[in-house]
């Protein structure tokens, strides 16, 4: 009987020890997951504000994408009529020619930027790649602007304010060269117009 109630008292004191360890084990694995999760809470708080703060820089892009296009028609397109209109009346109008203020379009680097962050991923697949298209005629724009302007440079500024240099003497007509200079202005007037529509439209995506 003495053995039986010493094994009875041994296993009451070892159960209660093991109560109280597996308690305390219980509370230290909870406290160890609720910091994992308070981290992780904050790791996407944080990603999110950074994504946030990413969609705006490229909204402000697309807003600047588009004022500079509405500077660059209402630049453009009164020369182009006034040119065809002299044109259309036997005259040799001056060539109409563009000129960039700060010698390039709005920045491409806030896309650029956000690609290589892994931000893009939290995009829509479908509004990512009309991102990416959007982003690649902006630049292809100005690759073509950049060729325009060396035209400008070498050869329209080399022939001076004499407009009738720039007309065949025997037919009064526009020399070839410089027509496809004008061509390629109307051109980039098009192009223009169509990166507007589009920077409009990317943006009421990005705002939803």
């Amino acid at each position: 009987m003495h053995v039986v109630k010493a094994i009875r008292s041994g296993w009451r004191r070892n159960h209660e020890l093991l109560g109280k360890f597996v308690f305390e084990l219980v509370i230290v694995f909870i406290g160890v997951m609720s910091a994992f999760a308070l981290q992780n809470w904050r790791e996407r708080a944080a990603d999110a504000q950074y994504h946030a703060a990413m969609i705006n820089a490229l909204r402000s892009t697309l807003d600047d994408v588009i004022r500079h296009d509405s500077g660059f028609d209402a630049e453009v397109l009164p020369q182009l009529t006034s040119f065809d209109a002299g044109i259309a009346a036997g005259g040799e109008p001056p060539l109409p020619i563009y000129r960039e203020r700060l010698s390039e379009r709005p920045p491409t680097r806030a896309w650029d930027g956000l690609v290589a962050s892994g931000a893009a991923r939290a995009l829509d697949p479908k509004l990512f790649f009309d991102l990416a298209l959007f982003y690649t005629r902006l630049d292809s724009f100005g690759e073509r602007y950049v060729r325009y302007n060396d035209f400008t440079e070498q050869r329209v500024f080399a022939v001076g304010h004499d407009a009738a240099a720039f007309y065949d003497p025997a037919s009064k007509r526009l020399k070839p060269e410089f027509a496809a200079y004008v061509d390629r202005l109307r051109d980039l007037q098009q192009f223009n117009q169509a990166l507007t529509q589009q920077a409009v439209t990317l943006r009421d995506k990005l705002g939803k």
